[in-house]
């Protein structure tokens, strides 16, 4: 008995010095953080000075994009928001963050994205990703692309003979179908055929369709964890996001499967992002990437590529039907360009002299980014100055780009569909190549929906090729309405403001409709 005392005593005395030293350690913090901070003197939500907790609850809302923009009208260019990071809404912050030679990082948060190796988009170290980035942009040279086309249009002509195939019999018009569905299964069966020579068949078939749903649940919790990594001590986040956790293990069962398949496939004949890599070496080195490296890129593509083109299509429909005077003018030059048929649609220079498409789906990009929050960067030893203000090693900072798409400082209207505004400089007649390239210059400072510098998203040129051949098709060989709107609405609505298309992000973008009904003109 009397031993029980003594245990039950020391118990006790410990307990209260556990809490009293947590109660110090709180303490310390919270004024550390609120009067001592290096990012102290920077204005921003009251939480967010004290915790990662706020950054991390919007991640969970899916407004995260949407918050930061807020905060930058309440609080002015310069933003608090996290204890040990600002978001900074400026052009010249953009550029000293994220051109070369700059002395920042990837931030740690990157790591929750790298499951079980690191990929090019993941990687802090930059000899590592420079030399990775060296090999793999070679797949997506002009080259590369045309050797992938064939993959690409063949999904792309089977996804519209399949919206072909959902006419009702008493009317020339489909029934309604939600694009943001159906465009995730488009670019889900093009990536994976591209990148992997496999054919999933997502748009007919609905065997595998649980994945892109799974991809979408996983992200949830990986978006969260990335604002505040204190969430996975002791397995927390797996807890909390229990039904996210389980998604990220069934596309990780299923994306094991792929890739054994792939590596144990035979080369021969296959045009695929895979075998075009195996055969690609550094040009500085010579070598090649491992079969660890080249499995992570490839199943990357899969995972951002087929994602962040959907939502931009998506987007480019639903702003393209909400405009009269854009939809007609985008139906005119793809039937005027390609009036001999739908055959002549393919990469080179008749498509790229689609200027006005182009035009829209840089608008789309611009008013809806599939990734519109800051991407964090640590700064490295010895500092940075950025935009007039020097931040020490280990401070966190980012330009949020959905804040930075609707700055009024460098877009005029910028809550409006203007396609238009690609085409002209403020001063410049449409047409007139000077004033456009100086335009264009303008609009890179202050436009980043695929990054910029040497982190920019490598696989850019396979996203907008996509994107312009699947557009090209479809407003040649359909008439587009959305569900609600008349027979002719293009001839009869007047043009008017178009509503922002509402994305929720959780790393990559969720979204619902446009809800769209097709006529064949064919």
């Amino acid at each position: 008995m009397e031993l029980l005392n003594i245990i039950t005593r020391v118990l006790s005395v410990s307990l209260v010095g556990l809490l009293a030293g947590t109660a110090i350690w709180l303490f310390y913090t919270i004024v550390y953080r609120w009067f001592f901070h290096p990012l102290a003197k920077y204005p921003g939500p009251f939480l967010a000075k004290f915790t990662n907790l706020y950054a991390a609850y919007h991640s969970w809302k899916g407004d995260i994009h949407k918050d930061m923009y807020q905060c930058h009208l309440k609080y002015g260019d310069r933003v608090r928001y996290a204890p040990n990071r600002v978001t900074i809404n400026t052009a010249n912050a953009l550029n000293a963050i994220h051109a070369h030679g700059n002395n920042v990082k990837k931030f740690d948060g990157y790591k929750v994205l790298a499951a079980n190796a690191p990929n090019t988009l993941t990687l802090a170290d930059k000899t590592l990703h420079a030399r990775r980035r060296r090999v793999i942009s070679q797949a997506f040279s002009e080259a590369g692309l045309r050797l992938f086309e064939p993959a690409i249009r063949s999904r792309i002509d089977r996804f519209y003979n399949v919206i072909r195939s959902h006419s009702s019999p008493d009317s020339k018009w489909t029934e309604p179908l939600d694009m943001a569905v159906q465009f995730n299964y488009l670019t889900f069966d093009t990536m994976t055929a591209v990148a992997f020579d496999a054919d999933y068949d997502l748009t007919t078939s609905p065997k595998y369709r649980y994945i892109v749903t799974a991809i979408e649940s996983a992200n949830l919790r990986l978006g969260v964890i990335s604002q505040a990594l204190e969430l996975t001590t002791l397995n927390l986040d797996r807890r909390l996001f229990l039904t996210s956790a389980i998604a990220a293990w069934t596309f990780g069962k299923f994306l094991y499967k792929l890739l054994r398949k792939r590596l144990e496939a035979s080369n021969t004949g296959t045009k695929d992002i895979f075998s075009f890599l195996q055969q690609c070496r550094d040009p500085d080195t010579g070598e090649p990437l491992s079969d660890t490296e080249l499995s992570t890129e490839t199943a990357t593509f899969v995972v951002a590529g087929s994602d962040t083109t959907a939502t931009t299509l998506a987007a480019t429909v639903y702003y393209l039907t909400g405009s009269p005077w854009c939809y007609k003018r985008a139906c005119e030059e793809m039937r005027g360009v390609f009036g001999g048929g739908s055959e002549e649609i393919g990469l080179g220079p008749k498509l790229n002299g689609c200027v006005f498409l182009r035009a829209c789906i840089d608008e789309a990009l611009r008013l809806s980014p599939p990734g519109g929050s800051a991407p964090w960067r640590e700064v490295e030893v010895g500092g940075a100055r950025i935009d007039g203000e020097f931040f020490p090693q280990g401070c966190e900072v980012g330009v949020p780009v959905y804040a930075m798409h609707h700055h009024e400082g460098y877009w005029e209207e910028p809550f409006r569909y203007l396609p238009e505004r690609w085409l002209r400089s403020a001063g410049g007649a449409a047409g007139d190549d000077a004033a456009n390239k100086e335009m264009g210059k303008e609009k890179k400072r202050a436009y980043v929906p695929f990054n910029m510098g040497p982190r920019s998203c490598v696989g850019k040129p396979l996203a907008i090729a996509q994107m312009m051949l699947a557009l090209a098709v479809l407003l040649r060989d359909f008439d587009v309405r959305r569900e609600g709107q008349g027979e002719e609405w293009w001839e009869v609505e007047r043009e008017g403001e178009t509503r922002e298309y509402e994305l929720r992000e959780h790393i990559t973008s969720s979204r619902t409709g446009p809800v769209l009904r097709f006529k064949p003109r064919f």
